[in-house]
């Protein structure tokens, strides 16, 4: 998880990156090949990405920040299903109502919602003047549409749906909700964001080994070897989550994962018994936790 620090030098680059865009591009696509610098020379380094949707060339802008092709929302909801847009320039949101679809994007968070579904972008959504630029694969997932990437082309081909994304209420099960973002508050509600995900995904990494039981409750709860998680013998399991939390196991069960290998977490400044780092394969570090498969 990025810091506080690290997050907002993040948000200038991409906001000094798409201000470039904005200035450079006119209203339509404009393709560069990879590594070519922009036409002016104060702007930082930037990549633009040829976009098709439904094989027809895409008018709209798409840029390269992170590794990450970025859209402006406004644009490619006009492409593919009209919204109304409501920006709130005060909050720095902007607000998307379209056929069964409704988005909200916020200037710095590191997810969107859709229909109530949370959907992670690790690298950051970035509002600026009402408009809202987000990971294009995010923004297709919400709009019920997929990517193909053709590295040869440098382009990215994007094909649309019968209809965008189910919404919460049908897609959610709630006693999973439930548990899951328990054990992440309970766990790691004082850690960062990354980190809180980080442990949803060893609960959900193991529901699909077959050492472990394959019910979110099941693993939770687990007493096989003995006191799986802390919480459940402490009764902190049974308090109740942050919204960051639930947040962060909604995120885990649209299926985004740090790691499909991690099974283990400890902090080594509290831990008491030292099996995992004895007998696992350390995979990474977030904030106070070791993870390992």
């Amino acid at each position: 998880m990025k810091s506080l620090i690290s997050q907002c030098r993040s948000c200038l680059k991409l906001t000094a990156l798409l201000e470039a865009v904005l200035c450079l591009l006119t209203a339509s696509a404009v393709a560069v090949t990879a590594g070519e610098a922009p036409t002016n020379p104060d702007s930082p380094q930037t990549e633009y990405v040829r976009m098709y949707v439904n094989e027809v060339p895409y008018e709209g802008r798409a840029v390269l920040y992170e590794d990450t092709t970025y859209v402006d929302l406004y644009e490619l909801t006009e492409e593919i299903n009209v919204c109304d847009v409501f920006p709130n320039l005060a909050e720095k949101s902007v607000l998307f109502r379209g056929t069964d679809l409704v988005m909200t994007v916020k200037n710095g968070a590191q997810y969107i919602v859709a229909n109530d579904r949370y959907l992670w972008c690790p690298s950051g959504v970035f509002v600026k003047e009402g408009r809202a630029y987000v990971p294009l694969r995010v923004a297709a997932k919400a709009l019920g549409a997929e990517v193909v990437w053709n590295p040869n082309e440098f382009a990215a081909y994007v094909i649309t749906g019968d209809a965008p994304i189910q919404p919460a209420s049908s897609y959610y099960i709630e006693d999973e909700v439930y548990w899951l973002s328990r054990i992440i508050y309970a766990e790691a509600g004082a850690e960062p964001f990354e980190g809180q995900i980080a442990v949803g995904n060893v609960v959900l990494n193991r529901t699909r080994a077959e050492i472990f039981p394959d019910t979110i409750y099941g693993v939770i709860f687990d007493r096989k070897y003995g006191v799986q998680f802390t919480p459940t013998a402490n009764g902190r399991i049974y308090c109740t989550p942050s919204e960051e939390s639930i947040i962060a196991a909604k995120i885990c069960l649209e299926g985004y994962s740090l790691s499909h290998e991690i099974l283990y977490f400890i902090n080594a400044a509290l831990a008491t018994n030292f099996w995992v780092p004895q007998n696992c394969e350390y995979v990474m570090t977030i904030s106070c936790h070791d993870f390992y498969s």
